[in-house]
């Protein structure tokens, strides 16, 4: 197997490119077993974390499914594109959830209670410290409907949580993707932090970015 090392910076990504490339130019075929995470650590000349994250965003991809004890397997030479936006486009969902979450966003910087701050805040340090995408999309739904509840209307939370449900598929490929996580840890906290201040433009722009921002990950992980 032929790979180049890669540097820290953005390990991941690298990574993550080189093995779709293998993966698609049939160097790996379907159910073949890829190599443990300590192998690929060591041919990629990253840590196993690095490995881990990258074999993450495959899994997401629909072209590997791991198993406990087993490793992980090819399970397609394609990536699959309905399984990271499901029935929709990202630019789609980009757009109801920038007319709906917005001015959620801004009413709830208007409007938020104490107990509201104190459970985005909560939310906010859950998200910090999980590393698996699955909780993460799960801790990233309640951080949006908290935003939604702060309006103090109820037809708010219950339209984004809806909406979570069409979002699914697309959630946990933008959440495994490389480097995600981190960015999503600020967004979050800038949205929080506006909304903690009372300070709706501020809401409103930290929304928009967030959201601009998922679109952009997802599109990328779409065109390949």
């Amino acid at each position: 197997m032929k790979v180049v090392p890669v540097e820290h910076k953005s390990a991941a990504e690298h990574v993550r490119s080189q093995l779709i490339e293998l993966i698609e130019s049939r160097h790996f075929a379907v159910d073949d077993r890829l190599p443990s995470e300590a192998d690929l650590a060591a041919s990629f000349g990253v840590s196993r974390s690095v490995i881990r994250e990258a074999l993450h965003s495959l899994n997401a991809l629909g072209l590997t499914k791991s198993y406990a004890g087993k490793g992980t397997f090819v399970a397609a030479t394609r990536a699959q594109s309905q399984l990271l936006i499901g029935r929709y486009l990202p630019a789609q969902l980009n757009e109801v959830r920038r007319y709906l979450e917005v001015p959620a966003a801004r009413l709830a910087a208007e409007r938020r209670t104490q107990e509201d701050v104190d459970g985005l805040a909560a939310l906010v340090e859950e998200f910090d410290k999980s590393e698996e995408p699955a909780d993460r999309i799960k801790i990233d739904a309640l951080f949006h409907i908290a935003v939604a509840s702060a309006t103090g209307n109820p037809l708010f939370s219950r339209l984004v949580e809806d909406l979570r449900a069409v979002l699914q598929e697309q959630a946990l490929a933008v959440s495994a993707s490389p480097g995600r996580a981190a960015q999503a840890r600020a967004e979050h906290r800038a949205i929080f932090e506006a909304i903690r201040d009372g300070d709706a433009e501020m809401a409103d722009l930290a929304m928009r970015r967030h959201l601009a921002a998922v679109v952009a990950t997802s599109t990328s992980l779409t065109d390949g």
